[in-house]
Order: C-alpha cells, then sequence, then structure tokens
C-alpha cells in the first residue's frame, strides 16, 4: 500500500524553488495529490499531500529535499499522514467568496465565525492589507465548502456582515 506525506517548506521565496522541489520528487517517481503555495512579503510557504514511491521514506526524503541549492534557509517538515485523508468532500470547492473594503478591527474574525456558523468549510483563505495615504483597504477571499441546503442561508449571512461593514461582496459557485 502507498504511503502519503504532507510536505511544508517555509522559507524565502527564491527562483526556480517551485519547480526545483516538484521536479526532484517527480524524479523519484511518487506523485501529487495537492499543492498550495503562499508569498508572504520575501516568505513563501509549499505545502502539498505526496504519495512516495516504493523505494522512499519519509525521514531520507526531507534530508534531499532539504539539500537542494534553492532552499537554502528555509526548512522542511515531512510528515506521515493517514491514507486517503487528502480527498473526499471537504476538498470539493462549492463557492469562491470576496468581500473588500476598509479594514476595520475585528473584519476577519467576524466573516470567519458566519461562514463557521453556517457549517461552510474554509478550503482556502487569503487576505490581503493594501494601504493608501488616505487609508487601509482589506481584502478576503476564500473558496469553501458547503451543502446545498445549506448555502442560501449561508450567502445571506455573509451578504448581512458585508452591509453591516460596508464592505463589497461577491461570490461565484463552482
Amino acid at each position: 500500500m502507498s504511503k502519503n506525506v504532507m510536505i511544508s517548506f517555509l522559507g524565502e521565496n527564491k527562483p526556480n524553488l517551485i519547480s526545483d522541489v516538484t521536479n526532484y520528487l517527480t524524479e523519484q517517481g511518487g506523485d501529487f495529490s495537492g499543492v498550495t503555495f503562499a508569498t508572504l512579503g520575501r516568505v513563501c510557504e509549499l505545502t502539498m499531500i505526496y504519495q512516495l514511491s516504493k523505494n522512499e521514506d519519509a525521514s531520507s526524503l526531507k534530508d534531499d529535499l532539504s539539500s537542494l541549492k534553492s532552499v537554502k534557509n528555509g526548512e522542511f517538515t515531512v510528515k506521515d499522514i493517514p491514507t486517503n485523508s487528502d480527498t473526499g468532500p471537504t476538498t470539493k470547492i462549492t463557492h469562491r467568496i470576496v468581500l473588500s473594503g476598509e479594514d476595520q478591527k475585528g473584519l476577519l474574525n467576524k466573516i470567519i465565525k458566519t461562514l463557521n456558523d453556517n457549517n461552510a468549510l474554509i478550503i482556502r483563505m487569503n487576505t490581503e492589507k493594501i494601504v493608501f495615504p488616505s487609508n487601509t483597504q482589506y481584502i478576503s477571499r476564500f473558496a469553501i465548502s458547503i451543502r446545498d441546503e445549506n448555502a442560501p442561508q449561508c450567502l445571506s449571512q455573509m451578504v448581512k456582515v458585508a452591509g453591516e461593514m460596508k464592505l463589497t461582496f461577491r461570490y461565484e459557485t463552482s
């Protein structure tokens, strides 16, 4: 039976980083089932679910990845995960939501609480602060998974939050 691991890298974003890592792993004969990448300032985070080839083990994989030139001064973690925990209904994105407007204390918490209260599972989340001379804008993007029967109530509550906080709200279904 195949073994799945979660590989995470945290460090400086450098040219060729993603291609070096994915090229190395491809050459080892394993398989990817999910990859995320984000940069915040100069620091980046690369996370993936990887199915080890029969000849690999997690500890030697970490050492081999850490020796790549483009990941110098960064840190890898490689952890075993249960088989088949990387697929299923909770990974299916049903809606994408974007809220934007002037930054306010507690804004992100209120959005997340509303999603939680309405049984929405956050699959991906991204927030940005954009500072202008006269104000600071905040943009929140969410990819969520929500059952069809819960979607109308959830979206209605998100519109209510957007109105209360004077935010622009838009969504799309997947």
